[in-house]
This record gives structure tokens, sequence and C-alpha cells, in this order.
């Protein structure tokens, strides 16, 4: 299933606020960098098009992420929502994910 992403895709400046995907990324812990630069990368290389198969691999290289705490809820949650049927929108794991690691 094709999810639908905010504007502002998980990209986390240090000082809390969202930037356009456009921008540069940055995070507070290098899990949460690690993952920024994940969701960047699979944005970049598929065009946008996060497509099942896109959200599957990304899924799959967030869970990778040698991550603690609060960050590894954040991640998780977000690489659940990915490959989750039932969610159809990435708003809600996209706000936490960017709360959390936002700093």
């Amino acid at each position: 299933m094709t999810k639908t992403f905010s504007a502002a895709l998980l990209i986390a400046s240090a000082v809390g606020s969202v930037l356009l995907p456009a921008g540069p990324a940055h995070a507070q812990s290098a899990a949460c960098s690690a993952a920024v630069d994940l969701i960047n990368a699979s944005i970049a290389e598929s065009n946008g098009d996060l497509n099942p198969t896109v959200q599957q691999t990304l899924a799959t290289k967030l869970a990778a992420i040698d991550a603690t705490g609060a960050d590894k809820d954040a991640i998780d949650a977000y690489a659940h929502a990915l490959t989750d049927d039932n969610v159809s929108s990435m708003d809600a794991a996209t706000t936490e994910f960017n709360r959390v690691c936002a700093g």
C-alpha cells in the first residue's frame, strides 16, 4: 500500500523545526542522524515515490540502526508504520519521529 506523507517528511533540524526535503537534515543523536540519512536517501533515490518496495527496504534498513531509548522507539515506530497495511498516512509517525529526533 502506498502511504501518504506530509510535505515536511522527516527532515528534522537541530533546533527542532522541520525543513522541506530540499534542505539539509540534522538530528540530535547518531541513531536519529542515521535514520534521517536513510529516509532522505530513499526519497532521493525513488524520486519521492515511496512505493511498497521502497517502504519495505527502508523499514528493513531503519530496523537495523543501533538505537536505544526514545530514539529506538521512534525509529522502530516509523519503520513499522511503513509496512503496516492498516496505516494509510505517515503523518503521525513522522510527527513523533520529528518530536523525538529533532532535539
